[in-house]
């Protein structure tokens, strides 16, 4: 089954790619034309641990919660088992297609105009410079400020991950609860950065819109 995914940036976030340079000492991850992006791969590992969270929530209240005991086959954690499996790809500003064509006319660009169209005018049009710096007595340590990119708050990335298996519907109940229990992403999040509001949607026809806020419904009735 398919299943629409949309995290958005509730404050400024920080997802890092592990680069920098000479101006800047934490890049933000994005493509080849400046697009930031939300890996998927980071998404599902960040989801595993808000799903095992609300599974001792759960137990810890008393309540029974199907498919928390078999959730690392789900994650592919310390298992071999593949009945299930959840496929989560990289998250975008826009739906895939959408975001494909803008990523053609992003190429033709900086190839028509490459000294005035660059995959860093692209990344500042999302993207903000935060400053800190280390203070000893009120005065600022010699050598402590430290700058980094985050992405501008009120962003929202979507993607259709995947869920497959005979027993997939099994999982719905707690994916949902985990999608919804993410609450933080990336660097500083106890400095009040990398704060997400997230949902998804299940893609089944008629009821589309609707399964998600159903599915937590009746965990907790």
């Amino acid at each position: 089954m398919e299943i629409e995914l949309k995290v958005e940036a509730v404050s400024p976030l920080h997802l890092g790619g592990g680069q920098g340079d000479v101006n800047i000492d934490a890049e933000v991850i994005c493509d080849r034309y400046g697009i930031p992006y939300f890996p998927g791969r980071r998404f599902k590992g960040l989801l595993y641990e808000s799903a095992k969270e609300v599974g001792e929530m759960m137990a810890r209240s008393g309540q029974e919660l199907p498919a928390t005991e078999t959730l690392d086959e789900l994650f592919h954690h310390d298992t071999d088992a593949v009945d299930a499996q959840l496929i989560i790809p990289n998250l975008y500003m826009w739906p895939r297609k959408e975001y494909q064509q803008i990523r053609r006319g992003c190429a033709a660009l900086q190839r028509k105009y490459p000294g005035l169209f660059t995959p860093r005018d692209i990344l500042e049009q999302y993207t903000s410079l935060r400053y800190q710096t280390k203070l000893t007595n009120g005065i600022a340590a010699e050598g402590s400020l430290h700058n980094m990119r985050v992405v501008d708050e009120g962003l929202t990335f979507t993607g259709i991950m995947e869920l497959t298996g005979e027993n997939a519907p099994d999982y719905l109940p707690l994916l949902a609860l985990a999608t919804r229990n993410l609450r933080r992403a990336g660097l500083k999040r106890n400095r009040g950065f990398g704060r997400l509001a997230c949902s998804f949607t299940v893609l089944d026809g008629s009821r589309k819109g609707q399964r998600d806020a159903s599915l937590i419904k009746e965990v907790w009735r």
